[in-house]
């Protein structure tokens, strides 16, 4: 590579996937927006451009490092490839393979790794390969797909109304909102539910402040409109159970709908009114839906009413066709995945494990023991609910490696710690059909001095040390990348020579007259759903939360809320990122606050059924006087300590991290 020429590839940090230009000079790395890329032309937010920080922290991890006692102890990359298959194979042998899980997390943020680490899981014989999927966007994925078969996308020329719900674009998806800011610009409307008036309901020409955890009910609500006053009535041939979800929204009253949500009727008239005059419209869902234990059945009805704003928004799955890894056809038999039983359809539709459970697994034995475990780019420790819970199952494991940029939560009590590179050191195919849109594009690297093993060399490595050469037969990634394109028009040479490290696809023929799903129908009723045993209808009983508050714990927590500098719990080590958010706080309405004699800055406890934390107050008139709202990944305040796991949603397996009956105690002196 010259130095000082700009180096065209794609930036990983979250799932934008922005193109970006990198120029290195010494140990100075310059990343802009690159403006030939077809998507994100040229927009670049302020994490991807200060990523050379990231790059060059002294906080990086840079040697292989054993476990000693208490001490850590440098070690090779061939040493610390044998002592990990040693380890898998031992447990292999004396529990099964089952006994061995993979979890891929998302600080590598790498799309080929969950081919190559499922693929891996599979060939050693384990069903349970985990991803960040247990707790994040799938939940999203199946309310959606398991109505009309995919997640709607936004058609910013054609579409005149948004309603932005349970999302917070502003920090959580910057690209997204520069696109949304635009067509609020050129006269889209915008109406967003949402607790907290966040900075995108600031731009809303409706805010609705929801009581946390009842969305699923404003959905009906909304759906009976449509039903009621705008008699709107899908055509038999492309619906299911349509006359069903009609009758039972007649049959329940605005009053009580509105009542479970907390909304003004009047504000609710307006909201009304604006949505179905600005149709086209599209629903934005955000994680604020799936966090709870209602979360797919919510989603469910946002889908309904999703299909009934537009019906020409169609999502079909967008591919450019990739080979599939070699000896899929031929994996051993498999006992059931961890979660197969408390959440069947998770399990099958996503063709993972349910990490929520491992838990059990580990600690329990159930439903069999597992013993070991490699962590790819994850910190569940930070991100997985019910911490001291967390914590005891990593700490009963027999064995547990971390492969990562930094020495984490997780890694700090691993048996083993492998550095990883980043996404400037790696060379990766990245298909944007996930997200509708039919471009491939090549991860390439893009600085002189790698640091730590891309996952591809540590899979690959521990492929061929545990015999399953025939899975992985390659030892270069410049290989394997040529046997997935070998049935493709393009070619790696042709990424790599494309300045916009992008090219664009023929995705095929897309029906625009019917709905990917069997029969090519929206399901309003879902067969499939009544089939695992769940309401098949997101009907009333199906939306009620467990508990709700009460005289103890009289306030709503939100856990997880998004801050534009850091992405999830990565960068807080970073100086350029923790200068823009410090530390943690919760937000705290002030006439909450003033009922407990509160002030601005001072320390209190956060006290669930689960636990405490100790934190600052923000006073916020942004958050309802009823609720109360933290961010999550923060080690000295670790927010899934008062989260748990005993209520899950039945049909994702998601766990309740939004809508918690919580209280605040000042901390005396």
């Amino acid at each position: 590579m010259l130095e000082n020429q700009p180096v065209a590839t794609i930036c990983r940090i979250c799932k934008e996937n922005c193109g970006i230009l990198v120029s290195e000079n010494g140990d100075s790395l310059k990343i802009s927006g690159n403006p030939r890329h077809p998507i994100s032309k040229g927009f670049l937010c302020f994490k991807g451009k200060n990523f050379g920080d990231v790059h060059h922290s002294p906080h990086r991890l840079r040697s292989p490092m054993l476990k000693n006692g208490s001490k850590w102890v440098n070690i090779s990359y061939k040493e610390a490839i044998n002592v990990l298959a040693e380890k898998f194979d031992r447990s292999k042998a004396k529990f099964g393979p089952e006994s061995v899980a993979f979890y891929k997390g998302e600080s590598l943020k790498h799309q080929e790794i969950t081919h190559y680490m499922g693929h891996l899981a599979s060939g050693f014989g384990s069903p349970n390969y985990i991803s960040v999927g247990s707790l994040c966007h799938y939940a999203m994925v199946l309310g959606h797909s398991l109505t009309y078969g995919g997640m709607p996308k936004p058609d910013f020329e054609r579409i005149k109304g948004v309603i932005t719900w349970g999302a917070n674009p502003v920090n959580s998806s910057p690209l997204l909102f520069s696109s949304l800011k635009r067509a609020l610009s050129q006269g889209t409307k915008m109406v967003v539910v949402d607790p907290a008036r966040t900075r995108t309901a600031e731009l809303a020409d409706i805010h609705l402040p929801i009581m946390p955890g009842s969305d699923g009910f404003l959905a009906l609500a909304l759906i009976k409109h449509a039903v009621e006053e705008e008699r709107l009535d899908p055509p038999d041939e492309l619906s299911v159970g349509w006359n069903t979800l009609s009758q039972m929204v007649r049959d329940l009253s605005y009053d009580h709908l509105l009542r479970n949500t907390g909304i003004d009727g009047g504000l609710f008239d307006k909201a009304v009114s604006l949505i179905f005059e600005n149709r086209p419209g599209w629903v934005l869902t955000g994680l604020g839906l799936e966090l709870q234990p209602v979360g797919v059945q919510a989603i469910r009805a946002v889908a309904c009413l999703q299909s009934i704003l537009d019906p020409l928004n169609r999502p079909f799955p967008v591919s450019a066709g990739l080979k599939s890894l070699p000896g899929f056809d031929g994996y051993p038999t498999m006992p059931r995945a961890i979660g197969a039983e408390q959440a069947p359809l998770y399990v099958q539709m996503k063709g993972e494990a349910q990490g929520m459970f491992v838990p059990r697994a580990i600690l329990d034995n159930d439903p069999y023991p597992l013993r070991a475990m490699l962590v790819v780019g994850g910190n569940p420790l930070s991100t997985f609910p019910a911490y001291s819970k967390q914590y005891r199952a990593m700490q009963g494991l027999d064995f547990l490696a971390v492969h990562d940029l930094f020495m984490t939560q997780t890694a700090q009590l691993a048996d083993l710690v492998l550095p990883a590179s980043d996404h400037l050191d790696n060379l990766e195919l990245h298909d944007y059909g996930q997200a509708g849109k039919p471009y491939l594009g090549l991860i390439k690297p893009a600085v002189s001095s790698p640091i730590g093993w891309p996952a591809w060399k540590l899979l690959f490595n521990l492929a061929g040390r545990l015999g399953l050469e025939r899975f992985f037969p390659w030892w270069d990634n410049r290989d394997a990348i040529a046997y997935r394109l070998s049935d493709c028009t393009i070619k790696l040479e042709d990424l790599e020579n494309s300045p916009a490290a992008v090219l664009a696809y023929q995705p095929g023929s897309v029906p625009t007259e019917r709905w990917c799903t069997p029969g090519g129908k929206v399901h309003y009723r879902s067969e499939k759903m009544e089939a695992f045993g769940y309401p098949g209808l997101p009907d009333p009983k199906s939306l009620d939360l467990p508990f709700s508050t009460d005289s103890e714990f009289p306030l709503w927590l939100s856990t997880g809320d998004r801050i534009l500098a850091y992405q999830h719990s990565q960068f807080r080590q970073i100086p350029t990122y923790r200068r823009q958010a410090p530390e943690p706080f919760v937000d705290v309405h002030p006439d909450a606050a003033a009922k407990l004699d509160i002030a601005d800055g001072d320390p209190v406890f956060v006290i669930t059924r689960y636990g405490r934390i100790e934190i600052r107050v923000s006073l916020s008139d942004q958050v309802r006087g009823d609720c109360i709202r933290i961010t999550h990944g923060w080690e000295e305040a670790n927010a899934n300590t008062l989260t748990g796991l005993e209520h899950f949603d039945p049909i994702s397996g998601f766990p309740w991290l939004r809508a918690l009956p919580a209280k605040l105690e000042k901390k005396d002196g």
